[in-house]
């Protein structure tokens, strides 16, 4: 009778798994392999390698019970915590930052696995206390700050953006959207001026505004009255010395890159320095127009006249091939992979799913906001990949494993539901 039991439980959890989210992420993958085959073919095949291996990690995924992947989220989440300080001393530097351990022939990254332990270990966290404990909030919030930090200092300031995607979640979860709004609000607060001093005035001036507002919306306390004050002079203080913090931690390839954004990269002065890239990316998305050149067509691809397409700005391939119709396909599916990842979480039975699942779908949904973001113009070039399409084995791995995580959870609790 257990035996019996135990076959139908495989056989019911299989059956649930969501089929439709899989032919998408098949479809997007398959679309990516074809776009990083027009970049580069020798590219391409070594992808292809990588692309076997995670199909076999997603044989490997579904082989656990999920409790493995609770009872030993915080051991994986130390160990990435050790492989990101090992970096520092045992790994290699490439394109300026020290994030990669080289073995063999095989790069890898211990960032992409900090958003897959971060992933668990939240969602384990949150399974057992609730949000609104104090305590539960700042540990949570130590979580997140000590694998971005040590990534920021590679330094790899793109990659340790990604865990403000935990926020989104969090904000699913109980957190107060003024919290969010104060973290933008500090982020503003630290890069704008470094792009002019003139802006930190701006800054202290708009916080003195909101101030304002705050000290006569209602009656205040005296002592409420002091802690604005205090806090507008280390916010208006802190916006004054920001640039020189920056200028010290940030080298000038990632200051230039954010300060192209406010500049004209057609600009004799910028277009072959540091708006060469933004330019070239721009002008092959453009020239695609409504239907694209087709595939492996494209002029400006061929020549390789923008740097990193095979991973940063893999976007300005499929704008030149494939053209605006090509575009808008390919962002409908992304959009359709992320809605159903939330879809999903919202019919997890228990906290651990739907924290994992939403963790999933913020990661990869800023991963893809970034990365178009950087190929038109509207975000600074930060080495964000696209998921699943970018040129790259240890993020398409890594990518796949924490798609599959969930998936795996999911068909695992809708088949005890029925049960």
């Amino acid at each position: 009778m257990e035996k019996i039991l135990l076959i139908r439980r495989r056989r019911n959890y299989i059956n649930n798994i969501d089929w439709f989210i899989i032919i998408i992420y098949f479809i997007i993958t398959f679309f990516g392999y074809i776009n990083l085959y027009s970049v580069s073919i020798e590219k391409a095949e070594k992808q292809l390698i990588w692309i076997f291996i995670s199909f076999i990690s997603i044989l490997i995924i579904f082989s656990f019970k999920p409790i493995y992947y609770k009872n030993f989220s915080i051991l994986f989440f130390i160990i990435t915590l050790l492989l990101l300080i090992g970096v520092f001393f045992f790994g290699k530097e490439i394109n300026g930052s020290k994030s990669w351990y080289i073995i063999g022939p095989i790069n890898f990254q211990p960032s992409e696995l900090a958003k897959i332990s971060t992933s668990l270990v939240i969602a384990n966290l949150l399974n057992k206390y609730s949000l609104n404990n104090r305590k539960i909030f700042f540990i949570i919030l130590l979580i997140l700050i000590l694998p971005s930090f040590l990534i920021f200092k590679q330094p790899d300031p793109g990659s340790s953006i990604i865990f403000s995607s935990f926020f989104l979640t969090l904000y699913r979860e109980g957190l107060s959207i003024i919290f969010i709004l104060y973290c933008i609000f500090f982020i503003l607060l630290f890069i704008l001026p470094l792009l002019k001093i003139s802006y930190s005035i701006i800054i202290s001036f708009l916080f003195l505004f909101l101030f304002i507002i705050f000290i006569t919306k209602k009656k205040k306390k005296i002592f409420d009255y002091f802690y604005y004050i205090i806090l507008f002079i280390i916010f208006s203080s802190f916006s004054v010395i920001s640039p020189f913090i920056l200028k010290k931690v940030l080298k000038p390839h990632h200051i230039n890159r954010i300060s192209i954004l406010f500049q004209n990269e057609f600009d004799k002065k910028y277009r072959n320095d540091i708006g060469y890239n933004l330019l070239y990316s721009k002008t092959a998305i453009g020239s695609g127009k409504i239907f694209g050149k087709g595939f492996h067509k494209g002029t400006l691809t061929k020549g390789r006249f923008v740097p990193e397409q095979h991973t940063d700005y893999i976007f300005c391939t499929v704008g030149e091939e494939w053209g605006f119709l090509g575009s808008v396909i390919l962002i409908i599916f992304y959009l359709l992979f992320i809605g159903r990842i939330y879809f999903l979480s919202e019919k997890q039975k228990d906290p651990f799913g739907r924290i994992l699942g939403y963790s999933v779908g913020n990661i990869i949904l800023i991963h893809f906001f970034i990365n178009l973001g950087m190929a038109m113009g509207l975000f600074p070039t930060i080495g964000i990949v696209l998921p699943f399409f970018s040129y790259g084995g240890s993020s398409f791995l890594s990518f796949t494993i924490l798609f599959f995580l969930f998936l795996r959870i999911d068909a695992f609790n809708q088949s005890n539901y029925r049960l």
